[in-house]
């Protein structure tokens, strides 16, 4: 599994993954994922490359999205193919982390919330 973090514009973090996200590749991603879900205000989840994800990379993916929402910031996932999309929604994963097509699309909402968000604090 490679990954790449890439510090985008407006505070958005990119996490592009490439390769499958099965046992060994859940295993690699788990540390790095810990770190960005401690750390990130947005974090899009890039999954153009993964060709296949199992019940591990799926838990990978969600408890990193319950440690940012804890923390009050948000994840967004995009680039799904349509069997790793259909896993995805299987698992009820979609409820919490929203899918979007693109980087674009998933990046413009986390900023949309993030100045939501912001207008709230007093």
């Amino acid at each position: 599994m490679n990954i790449d973090v890439i510090e985008a514009d407006r505070g958005v973090t990119h996490v592009v993954l490439d390769g499958r996200f099965d046992i060994a590749g859940a295993q690699e991603a788990d540390p790095r994922f810990s770190t960005l879900a401690q750390t990130s205000n947005s974090l899009v989840v890039d999954l153009a490359g993964v060709s296949f994800i199992a019940s591990l990379g799926v838990r990978t993916l969600m408890v990193s999205a319950k440690t940012l929402i804890r923390r009050g910031a948000d994840m967004a996932v995009c680039g799904a193919n349509e069997n790793v999309e259909k896993v995805l929604r299987s698992t009820g994963f979609d409820e919490i982390v929203p899918l979007y097509p693109d980087f674009a699309s998933a990046a413009a909402w986390l900023t949309k919330r993030q100045a939501e968000f912001a207008s709230k604090k007093p």
